[in-house]
């Protein structure tokens, strides 16, 4: 993989959904019942039906006290980070001719963004604070569900050295795996498949997989994508293909498991504000340790402490810029002469 700076190619892109969140607080969050999936409460789950959606905004309004709207997305999020921290990132995905379509070319103005409008609506993610800071996550696709392989560009992919795919709706993840076989050897692949793609199992995510160079993934979904306990569960995703596990461990850290070894990074107590796209700046960070030539325990340590920064605002309010990147560098004896 060329580094950034090297040759012609630019650092990061992502195909990733596209969505206005909007964070919301309530200290009791019963109200949301009626809107549990089948099975009952999950911490995230879709809503693919606008009818459904529209009383649940009017419950939130009710109940619940907006906090912030912006920009949102995982892979979205991750590539917004790496750009605010002066790496050449881009953004693929889909959104609607509408009003939170024109605030997210807005939000992500500094991302070159190849972006696909229809007359469709932009997806949204209703995002709810509880009384412990938890979040609920309820996501409606909306025009991240008409995404096809028709909409896909590979020119404006190909400059990249790593391509960083999170979970798409409907046949994105048919369409991300084309993507992945028709990019081969071109890119390294990151990968960031959540809950959503985790509960697909590791049959359906294994032509990903097999060509994942970093799998950035929770203990939970770990277990669950490999329908094993935790440590079977390493094994078992390991033998898939991927190269790097990169777990994260919530309010403890990361470990990050490799054919060379396994690291342990302690986390250090935050007073979170907001851990909405804490993970997608974890990765962010990673992934420009890796640009920056740093070996897997320098990119974890780089990652924990950028994305505990990411926590002391709403939102990307937090969120590090170049400046905070270059310092944390320094601060913790990371900084690579010529890089």
């Amino acid at each position: 993989m060329l580094k950034g700076g090297e040759g012609p190619l630019k650092d990061v892109v992502s195909l990733s959904s596209l969505n206005v969140d909007y964070l919301y607080e309530a200290e009791d969050l019963s109200f949301l019942e009626p809107f549990f999936p089948e099975g009952g409460y999950r911490r995230q789950w879709t809503i693919d039906d606008p009818d459904r959606a529209a009383p649940l905004h009017r419950v939130l309004e009710e109940k619940a006290r907006l906090l912030t709207k912006s920009a949102g997305g995982s892979g979205a999020n991750a590539v917004y980070c790496l750009a605010k921290m002066g790496f050449a990132s881009g953004l693929m995905g889909k959104i609607g001719g509408d009003e939170e379509g024109e605030f997210l070319l807005k939000e992500n103005g500094i991302v070159p963004f190849r972006r696909l409008v229809r007359n469709e609506k932009t997806g949204i993610s209703l995002i709810v604070l509880g009384p412990s800071r938890d979040r609920t996550i309820i996501r409606i696709p909306n025009a991240n569900r008409t995404l096809s392989w028709d909409d896909v560009d590979l020119d404006f992919l190909f400059p990249f050295s790593i391509l960083h795919l999170t979970s798409l709706p409907g046949d994105g993840l048919q369409i991300q795996i084309r993507v992945v076989e028709e990019l081969v050897g071109r890119m390294d692949v990151a990968f960031d498949p959540g809950e959503t793609y985790v509960r697909k199992g590791l049959t359906a995510l294994w032509p990903i997989l097999r060509r994942c160079r970093w799998l950035f993934i929770t203990e939970g979904e770990l277990e669950t994508l490999s329908g094993t306990p935790f440590p079977q569960a390493v094994s078992k995703v390991q033998a898939s293909g991927v190269r790097t596990l990169v777990i994260k461990r919530k309010g403890a850290g990361a470990t990050i498991i490799n054919e060379s070894g396994a690291w342990d990074l302690p986390a250090e107590p935050v007073k979170a504000v907001d851990t909405t796209g804490a993970g997608d700046v974890f990765a962010a960070a990673f992934l420009a340790g890796v640009l920056k030539g740093l070996n897997p325990l320098e990119c974890g340590r780089l990652a924990l402490t950028l994305s505990r920064q990411s926590m002391l605002g709403l939102g990307r309010t937090a969120y590090p810029n170049r400046e905070d990147f270059e310092k944390t560098l320094g601060g913790i004896g990371l900084k690579r002469e010529g890089k």
